[in-house]
């Protein structure tokens, strides 16, 4: 299924989660900047009233950034949307799949879900009450309904393929992206603090001017850098994305199993259990 075949709830909020994520590190990016442009005016040799009302300026817009971030905190509306998001996703896989608790007639699997979608609305009424995106498109879909009106083997094969294998494929190149990005970012924490060392043991045994050795400025850059490590979280969503796959992975070797309709909606109901759990405890730790 595309994500347009997905109920308006979810497109709603996986617009919303995508755009506060980009918000939120475009600020945050900002704001380290900033604050390393800072540490550089207090370096450049000029006339002190001219650097000194630069560094303000720069300090300022850091400041401004602070409070923004702490103010509207765009990384709740980031996870609070993709909670959401991924909750419809979830029952949406189990309805279209006649999976459990939509394996019973059409007629009560249909209440059942709006009643699902409800609850999931009720729930969450602050992220929901920003959900402007798709508010006046239906919560059924063509696709859905179709889905769920075709044969068991045409089911089967298209949880297999659109939600089996693209989600472990997604978090397979996840994890391994994430700990690509990590080991460049910690490199670089390394580098910057390796340097600020070596300016500070110039400034004791050189006969350079300490004016012209950039301390504060390397000081600043691994600052910065640890932020952003810290904001990304790289090896801890490394680890949990690379577990996922693995058990997905595990999950799917019991497909061979399936021979009837209870069989299929166990099956589903293990793997959306094992998506939801890791979201769950990634969201827990956000302090969403």
């Amino acid at each position: 299924m595309e994500e347009q075949d997905f109920p308006a709830l979810y497109r709603s909020a996986d617009k919303l989660s995508l755009d506060s994520q980009k918000h939120f590190f475009r600020i945050l990016l900002a704001h380290l900047t900033v604050l390393v442009i800072a540490a550089i005016f207090s370096f450049i040799p000029i006339s002190i009233k001219l650097g000194t009302a630069a560094q303000l300026i720069t300090l300022l817009a850091a400041f401004g950034c602070s409070i923004y971030l702490w103010a509207f905190r765009p990384d709740r509306y980031w996870y609070a949307g993709r909670a959401v998001a991924e909750s419809v996703k979830t029952i949406t896989w189990r309805y279209i799949s006649k999976a459990e608790p939509f394996h019973t007639e059409d007629t009560f699997a249909q209440n059942e879900f709006k009643n699902s979608l409800k609850l999931i609305f009720e729930q969450n009424r602050d992220v929901c009450s920003k959900l402007t995106d798709h508010s006046n498109e239906e919560q059924f879909t063509a696709a859905m309904n179709q889905m769920r009106c075709s044969s068991l083997e045409e089911r089967k094969n298209n949880y297999f393929e659109n939600r089996i294998k693209n989600q472990r494929d997604w978090y397979a190149k996840k994890a391994i992206y994430n700990k690509r990005m990590g080991n460049y970012f910690f490199l670089g924490l390394v580098f910057s603090n390796a340097m600020a060392v070596f300016l500070a043991i110039l400034k004791i045994i050189s006969c350079i001017n300490p004016a012209y050795l950039p301390v504060d400025v390397t000081i600043a850059l691994a600052a910065g850098i640890l932020s952003w490590i810290q904001a990304k979280r790289f090896t801890e969503l490394s680890a949990s994305y690379a577990l996922t796959a693995h058990e997905i992975g595990f999950i799917n070797e019991k497909s061979a199993t399936i021979q009837s309709e209870k069989d299929f909606s166990k099956f589903v109901g293990d793997a959306e259990n094992a998506f939801s759990r890791e979201h769950t405890q990634w969201a827990a730790r956000r302090d969403v």
